[in-house]
């Protein structure tokens, strides 16, 4: 799940996450994981970003001891840049899996009616794949949790997936203990 969203391995198979320094919380959560599970790292560290959205901000990271794992999953997921329809690897995610993936990369937008309840949600995860690469994921999350999400293109020919206020809900079901359990995740 971590690889899904903001995770990378680089083409010396070195896996590493990085956050805003306002995801900080997040990242910590993220470790514990990795610790829990006996995933060796090198903790919480800092650096000044070069590149991206964060250029000139300082972000937090932390990088995974190499495994021989990370040489497969490079081969599998980077062809030649990252893609995520591997559904051999969607298969595998719980709903903690999903919770990392949407804090990593989706949002929703809410809009409330005068009595300040919920009107409507969207969510959107940031796939950013071609049409028939975000069709495995959508044929993926119909299958497995009977979530209904379309595909919206984000230009220059990558799309991202989205659901309505229905599927939302459901969505929302599954990952929400996991996302409440950092509050400087919430937004």
């Amino acid at each position: 799940a971590m690889l899904l969203g903001d995770g990378t391995i680089s083409n010396n198979f070195s896996f590493k996450m990085c956050h805003a320094i306002e995801q900080k919380e997040y990242l910590q959560w993220k470790i514990k994981q990795l610790n829990n599970v006996g995933v060796r790292n090198n903790g919480l560290k800092y650096y000044v970003s070069n590149c991206g959205y964060n250029t000139g901000k300082t972000v937090v990271y932390t990088q995974l001891n190499v495994l021989p794992v990370f040489h497969l999953l490079r081969k599998i997921m980077y062809q030649p840049r990252k893609k995520i329809n591997n559904r051999r690897i969607l298969n595998r995610l719980d709903a903690r899996g999903l919770a990392i993936w949407y804090m990593d990369d989706g949002h929703v937008n809410v809009t409330y009616n005068l009595s300040d309840n919920v009107k409507s949600l969207n969510i959107k995860i940031a796939t950013c794949q071609s049409k028939e690469d975000n069709q495995i994921i959508i044929d993926y999350f119909k299958e497995v949790w009977d979530i209904n999400f379309y595909q919206f293109s984000e230009g220059k020919g990558t799309f991202s997936i989205a659901c309505g206020t229905a599927q939302a809900r459901k969505f929302v079901a599954i990952i929400k203990n996991y996302v409440l359990e950092m509050p400087s995740m919430w937004y």
